[in-house]
């Protein structure tokens, strides 16, 4: 009966190991590098989406913080942003993104979800972000999708979001259709 267990204990582990996973961090988690970045690129009242916000764990592993938020450039236009932290980096990656560089015609209303776009035995990682926001008085959604390399580098994905713009998906499930969809060809 023992070693009936173990086989499947093992067999089991071998596919959680492989897999790509977001748990919801500690909540005394402050992320202040992000608040002082955010601050710097000269947002204010800039708060934590604590609900978007992930421990990000491959082969069982965490790699790291992925961390989403908004804030105010002078206090009338909502701009949303990414961090990223790990134990080695606290202050690994920070990026706005609607509302500022290419997404600066719009405001950034809110992070909607989060998810992955690869599969557990993908190589590459890919992360997506999907954002509600405004652009001109009419709620659209708009993309941004982040690559996962050496375990804990994270890096935008310009190519892969480039292929989501205009897309009109409204869920991570489309999104990863589309994704497997342009792999294969």
């Amino acid at each position: 009966m023992k070693i009936i267990l173990w086989l499947v204990l093992s067999i089991s582990s071998c596919f959680c190991s492989a897999e790509t996973i977001f748990k919801i961090p500690e909540p005394n988690d402050s992320y202040g590098f992000v608040a002082k970045k955010a601050a710097a690129a000269g947002l204010s009242d800039v708060k934590i989406d604590f609900k978007q916000t992930f421990d990000v764990f491959s082969k069982g592993k965490k790699t790291g913080t992925l961390i989403q938020g908004k804030g105010w450039l002078r206090d009338v236009h909502p701009v949303c942003f990414i961090g990223w932290e790990t134990d080695r980096h606290p202050d690994a990656f920070f990026m706005q993104t609607m509302g500022a560089g290419d997404w600066e015609t719009v405001d950034c209303n809110q992070v909607e979800s989060v998810g992955l776009l690869s599969h557990p035995d993908d190589r590459n990682i890919k992360i997506a972000v999907i954002y509600k926001i405004d652009a001109r008085g009419q709620h659209s959604q708009d993309y941004v999708v982040l690559g996962l390399k050496n375990s804990e580098e994270v890096f935008y994905d310009e190519h892969t979001t480039e292929i989501f713009q205009n897309a009109y998906l409204k869920d991570i499930v489309s999104m990863r259709k589309k994704y497997d969809k342009i792999k294969s060809e």
